[in-house]
């Protein structure tokens, strides 16, 4: 059976699909898996022992200069239909996801009703639609589409996942580990609500104990962040280079703890069997959480009274950021077991 999945974006979403793939190759092991996907995204898709081929495409970027682009969106269509698949899921369930799956050779093309679609034109292109639950998990809404297509009862699969690095890779983590005892901590996220305030951090660093601190960031505003945690530590705690998100993963595999916030260094942890201990203000635990006991999240409580079901209708515009920002390090302390 050849498979196609459409997951395009982004990073922490497409983590968070890769229970279907154990899940197809649990039921079907001989199938053929192909995943389409934006570039930035396709590293980690190209690490997965068990993807057959990846297909990077770049609409984000096309949809701005649709004529200055046509040539690469000519070759990366060709790429896309190069293949007659059997059954096409659409995990992302938007126009833009729309647009793949309609250029797609599949005979069933499979994914959301119109209800449940993040946007409902989506639908318009499947021949296979079904209802998803929008309060659970995030990575249980994704598997009930093609649970339901297979007519399989809900069922979790494992989360850990083994990517391959290259032997000079796995070798450079090797040589970077200190201490008896390893926490990775991860304070950066695209949105500045979702984050911890540095002194914040500092101070619940500082209550952790003996343990050497690794510290991830993901662009130069990270970068200066980091650096500014790292030098409160200076003798126990490594500020990390830009890394493949596979070496990523890598490396979290020999922590004994990871830190976040709400972000893809989460959802690239709950691949690992690493403790994580995460704090969520304008985005809903109970979706985004990791569902294994292993992993602990504080949710911060809106001073404002806005309720939501995934994320506060208010992330982008509120000036406080004080469901996670007016936390103390000993709120956080005290509700992490």
């Amino acid at each position: 059976m050849k498979i196609l999945i459409v997951k395009t974006s982004s990073l922490g979403d497409v983590i968070q699909s890769l229970p279907v793939v154990a899940f197809l190759k649990h039921h079907f092991p001989h199938s053929e898996i192909d995943w389409a996907v934006e570039k930035p995204f396709a590293d980690i898709l190209k690490a997965h022992p068990a993807i057959h081929r990846v297909i990077p495409l770049e609409v984000r970027k096309w949809k701005k200069h649709l004529i200055k682009h046509r040539n690469a969106i000519r070759l990366a269509l060709q790429a896309l239909r190069r293949t007659h698949y059997d059954v096409l899921f659409d995990l992302q369930g938007n126009i833009k996801s729309a647009l793949v799956t309609k250029s797609a050779r599949a005979k069933e093309k499979v994914g959301m009703t119109f209800a449940s679609a993040p946007e409902w034109p989506n639908a318009l292109v499947l021949n296979r639609r079904y209802a998803i639950n929008r309060n659970a998990p995030i990575s249980l809404q994704y598997l009930s589409i093609p649970e339901q297509y297979f007519s399989q009862k809900p069922h979790p699969f494992p989360t850990a996942l083994t990517l391959e690095i290259f032997p000079e890779e796995s070798e450079w983590v090797t040589s970077i580990l200190k201490g008896t005892h390893r926490t990775m901590v991860c304070p950066g996220s695209h949105w500045e609500n979702k984050k911890l305030p540095l002194p914040t951090w500092i101070e619940l660093l500082k209550k952790l104990g003996d343990t050497h601190f690794y510290f991830v960031w993901g662009n130069a505003k990270e970068e200066q962040e980091a650096m500014a945690l790292h030098v409160q530590f200076p003798e126990r705690s490594t500020l990390l280079p830009r890394m493949r998100l596979p070496v990523w993963q890598t490396l979290m595999t020999q922590m004994h703890a990871i830190y976040t916030v709400d972000s893809s260094a989460l959802h690239l942890a709950a691949t690992t069997s690493v403790p994580t201990y995460s704090f969520f203000g304008p985005s809903n635990a109970s979706v985004y959480k990791p569902s294994l006991v292993h992993h602990q999240a504080i949710q911060g409580p809106c001073p404002y009274g806005k309720s939501f079901r995934k994320r506060c209708p208010i992330l982008r515009t509120c000036k406080t950021g004080a469901c996670l920002k007016a936390l103390s390090p000993d709120d956080l302390i005290s509700n992490l077991k």
